[in-house]
C-alpha cells in the first residue's frame, strides 16, 4: 500500500483533537491534544432541545461544533489550511488520492459505524467522526484513527457509506488538510485569545443569554431544570435509554463532560508552564476538580437508569413503586448540574480575566 512517508500514529482521548495533533506533529510541530483542544477552544456546552436522539430525549452537546478544533488552531497557529465538501465521495476521493500521492495527510470526517477495524462496541452511527487518511491501494486506504492502537486499513466499499451518511447536520464528504506550519509561533497570543473566546462561548451576554439559552453556562442551568420533567414526558424503555445515554454521551461517544473538562485542565497546566502563571496553574486544579464532578454526574446518571425495567409492560407497576425515588435521583442530580453551571459561571469569569492580563 502507497503510504505517506514518516507518519507517526498516535492515540488520543478524542478523535478531532488527536487527528489534528497528529497531523501537525507531522509537519513537524511539537504539541500535546491538551494544548491543541485548548487553543481550538473546545469546551462548550450545549442543550439541544430541538435535536432528538435515539430514544427521544433530547441531545446535549459537551464540546464544540465538529470541525471547530482545527478551524480554531489553524486560525491562531497561522496553518496554511484548506477545507471542503465535495457533491460526491468519488470526487472526494479523487482529491484524497492527489493529496495522499503528494505526501499530504487527508483529514475526514465519517461515521464511526463503518469503521470495521474499530471494536464491535465503538461501531455505533457517529457521523462526526474524525480520522486521517494516509495511504491507499486500489481497494482500501490506511487509516489513522486516534481511537485505534495503530494505522489500520479501511476497504473503500466501507469508507464511502461513512464519508457520505445523509445524517441530520453531518457534513458529507468533507475533507481537509494542512499546506504548511509557519516555523515560528506565538503561543501566548494564541493560548490567551483561545482562553478568551472560550470563556465568551460559555459566558453569553445578559440579553443574548435569554435568547440563546441553551448555551454554554445558561444551557446547562437549562439542562438541569428540564431532567425533572423526564418522568412525566417519558416512561419505559424509552426513559431508561434516555437517562443512560446521557452518561454514554458524556464518557465515551462524546469523551464528554468530565473528560473533556479534564483534558481542558491539562491545557491550563501547559499553558502554565509556557506562561509562567501560577493564577493559570491553580486554575488548571480547579478546573481538574471540576471535571471529576462531571463525571460523577455521569456515575449518577447510570445509578438512576439502571433500574428501570427493560420490558415497557413492566413500567407501570415499577413506577407506582419506585417513581419517588427516580424523582430523587434526577433532583439530585439537577442539582449537580446547578453547581456545575455556577462554578464555570465563576470559573470562565476568572479566567478570560487572567488571559485578558497575560496578553
Amino acid at each position: 500500500m502507497e503510504r505517506i512517508d514518516n507518519y507517526t500514529h498516535d492515540v488520543a482521548s478524542h478523535c478531532e483533537s488527536g487527528s489534528v495533533r497528529n497531523v501537525l506533529v507531522h509537519f513537524g510541530l511539537d504539541i500535546s491534544e491538551p494544548m491543541v483542544f485548548g487553543i481550538g477552544s473546545g469546551p462548550a456546552f450545549f442543550y439541544l432541545f430541538f435535536a432528538k436522539g435515539p430514544n427521544g430525549l433530547p441531545l446535549i452537546g459537551i464540546r464544540n461544533a465538529p470541525g471547530s478544533i482545527l478551524k480554531n488552531v489553524s486560525g491562531l497557529l497561522q496553518l496554511e489550511f484548506v477545507q471542503k465538501r465535495y457533491k460526491t465521495t468519488d470526487l472526494a476521493l479523487a482529491k484524497a488520492d492527489e493529496l495522499i500521492t503528494r505526501q499530504i495527510p487527508v483529514i475526514a470526517r465519517v461515521d464511526m459505524f463503518y469503521m470495521k477495524y474499530l471494536p464491535q462496541f465503538l461501531q455505533v452511527h457517529a457521523p462526526f467522526h474524525t480520522i486521517v487518511l494516509v495511504g491507499r491501494n486500489r481497494d482500501a486506504y490506511a487509516i489513522s484513527d486516534p481511537y485505534f492502537n495503530e494505522i489500520a486499513e479501511l476497504r473503500t466499499a466501507d469508507l464511502k457509506p461513512a464519508w457520505e451518511t445523509h445524517a441530520a447536520m453531518a457534513q458529507d464528504n468533507y475533507l481537509s488538510y494542512i499546506d504548511r506550519v509557519p516555523e515560528r509561533i506565538d503561543w501566548r497570543r494564541a493560548i490567551t485569545t483561545a482562553m478568551i473566546k472560550t470563556s465568551r462561548n460559555m459566558l453569553l451576554p445578559p440579553v443574548v443569554d435569554r435568547l440563546f439559552f441553551f448555551v454554554g453556562v445558561q444551557g446547562i442551568r437549562t439542562y438541569a431544570k428540564k431532567i425533572l420533567s423526564w418522568p412525566d414526558k417519558y416512561r419505559g424503555v424509552r426513559l431508561r435509554e434516555g437517562i443512560l445515554f446521557q452518561a454514554v454521551g458524556f464518557e465515551d461517544q462524546g469523551t464528554g463532560g468530565g473528560a473533556f473538562r479534564l483534558m481542558y485542565g491539562a491545557f491550563l497546566q501547559e499553558a502554565a508552564q509556557l506562561l509562567n502563571s501560577a493564577e493559570l496553574e491553580s486554575m488548571a486544579g480547579r478546573m481538574i476538580e471540576n471535571g471529576l464532578s462531571w463525571q460523577e454526574i455521569s456515575r449518577k446518571f447510570i445509578k438512576v437508569g439502571k433500574p428501570i425495567p427493560l420490558d415497557d409492560d413492566a413500567y407501570d407497576d415499577w413506577s407506582a413503586e419506585n417513581r419517588p425515588v427516580l424523582g430523587d435521583g434526577l433532583a439530585e442530580i439537577s442539582a449537580d448540574l446547578v453547581r456545575r453551571a455556577e462554578f464555570e459561571d465563576r470559573f470562565f469569569k476568572d479566567l478570560r480575566k487572567a488571559a485578558t492580563a497575560l496578553r
